[in-house]
């Protein structure tokens, strides 16, 4: 993904193909079996293959947290532009960081999405998102 405007017409796309922007919906339609396990701190979430089928991880920690939201909506990012390239990805720093920041903004646009939907309205400020899907703190 290249740019902002990209993103959010793909996230629009899928979001009127599957009449919804709950990425737990999106992780359905699409067959991406979501497991919940003890890891680490870091990351929160992680992205794995079985043959050709993925699978993503997520730590038991946000399991009952707004925050697991935005953290599917990344890692459905990766399962939907991402596919296939994990061993460029883990290998290459530069394109790591652009991949992940590149993830990073399409949760924002589905949850900004998934907010509109079930409120009716954007959303006055980043803390409404913040604490209805667990966008990250950006403060000092």
């Amino acid at each position: 993904m290249t740019s902002t405007r990209e993103i959010n017409k793909l996230v629009f796309a899928i979001g009127q193909r599957y009449s919804t922007f709950d990425p737990f919906t999106w992780a359905d339609k699409l067959n991406v079996q979501i497991y919940w396990k003890e890891v680490a701190d870091k990351p929160l979430a992680e992205t794995l293959y079985y043959g050709d089928t993925p699978i993503i991880m997520i730590s038991n920690t946000i399991r009952y947290s707004t925050q697991k939201y935005f953290v599917l909506a990344h890692e459905l990012c990766h399962v939907i532009e991402q596919d296939g390239l994990s061993a460029y990805y883990s290998s290459n720093v530069r394109f790591k960081n652009k991949s992940e920041n590149s993830a990073d903004e399409f949760a924002m646009s589905l949850v900004t999405n998934l907010y509109i939907e079930e409120n009716g309205h954007l959303p006055e400020t980043y803390n409404d998102l913040r604490y209805n899907y667990g966008l990250p703190f950006l403060g000092n």
